[in-house]
């Protein structure tokens, strides 16, 4: 058995180190160039001086072939997943362990990652990490804990004892599909906060945030046919209340830009990573025609695309409507 983790971002990279503690890692970039650079230095171009264990094979991707009982751990944006599902058509791999460790859906239909390796991949095994996991705070050696799902529990079993580690620790659920669904929703509360930041707002302001925030999360989850349990789990109002308050969030940071007076597309490229929360706030829009209690998540998407002048005034006017 190989593990491979796809993706040398924060992620894919802390996600390798706790990996290869017990396994050998194969880490594979985007191509060549970027794998040279991570073999030379050991460490990611994006996370500096957090080194990766020497044990760990850096390769391009599809450098080494996959075996039907590899465990395959992807870690890249949500909005590249189906160009990589092709490219292991491509290959010829129809069969091996999928991991998915990425936050985010297909926002033109909402369907997830696990819906569409079912379409393209139906022989593989799946299963989605996600919960209230910041890359940094892994790096820096701090605990947290995560939800392994998987409608197959042999599965689950089995990635307990090969992902395990000192710092990682695990969760099972099978809703698959619903834990999915909120790791990719809750980045649009987390820039709200950023934008309350960015307005020199504090804690009361945060804290009406979250509250009003998580009753629209539950609102949207329950639409889509989310369970309870997952809305309130760890993978659901965990990873949302983790990412509002924790500054190294790229949600709540793009939304601190937005309410200094930067662009969309400045506010983007200052951050410098993928923010799931814009890509989800379009697909939200969308869901305006159900007529769905959902304020503050109406005045967010307004915010981040229609170039509101007042945003502090639009905030708190929104903010003080709902009771």
């Amino acid at each position: 058995m190989k593990l491979i983790v796809i993706g040398s971002g924060n992620w894919g990279t802390v996600l390798t180190k706790l990996f290869s503690k017990k396994n050998t890692v194969h880490l594979w970039t985007i191509d060549e160039a970027e794998a040279q650079f991570i073999r030379e230095k050991r460490e990611s171009p994006l996370l500096s001086n957090f080194k990766i264990s020497d044990s760990t094979i850096v390769e391009a991707k599809f450098a080494s072939p996959i075996d039907p009982e590899d465990i395959v751990v992807v870690a890249i944006p949500s909005r590249k997943m189906e160009e990589l599902i092709l490219e292991f058509k491509t290959h010829g791999y129809h069969k091996f362990i999928f991991v998915n460790a990425s936050k985010g859906v297909e926002h033109s239909t909402l369907r997830t990652t696990y819906e569409t390796v079912s379409s393209h991949l139906p022989e593989v095994k799946f299963a989605n990490l996600s919960g209230p996991t910041i890359a940094r705070e892994l790096a820096e050696g701090l605990p947290a804990k995560a939800i392994l799902a998987s409608d197959d529990v042999s599965l689950l079993l089995q990635l307990r004892d090969i992902l395990d580690n000192d710092l990682l620790k695990y969760e099972f659920s099978r809703d698959v599909v619903g834990n999915e669904l909120a790791a990719a929703m809750k980045g649009l509360i987390a820039i709200a906060v950023g934008i309350s930041d960015g307005l020199g707002f504090k804690t009361n302001v945060f804290g009406l945030i979250i509250t009003y925030g998580l009753w629209e999360f539950e609102t949207v989850m329950k639409f889509l046919n989310v369970p309870t349990q997952t809305v309130y789990g760890i993978a659901g109002m965990g990873d949302l209340i983790t990412t509002c308050i924790s500054e190294n969030s790229r949600n709540r940071t793009f939304g601190k830009y937005l309410a200094q007076g930067f662009t969309l597309e400045e506010a983007l490229k200052k951050v410098g990573m993928e923010v799931e929360g814009v890509s989800m706030a379009k697909t939200i829009r969308k869901l305006a025609q159900f007529n769905l209690s959902i304020p503050l998540v109406s005045c967010i998407t307004r915010i981040i695309f229609d170039g509101v002048e007042d945003i502090r005034k639009e905030l708190l006017d929104t903010l003080n409507s709902i009771s």
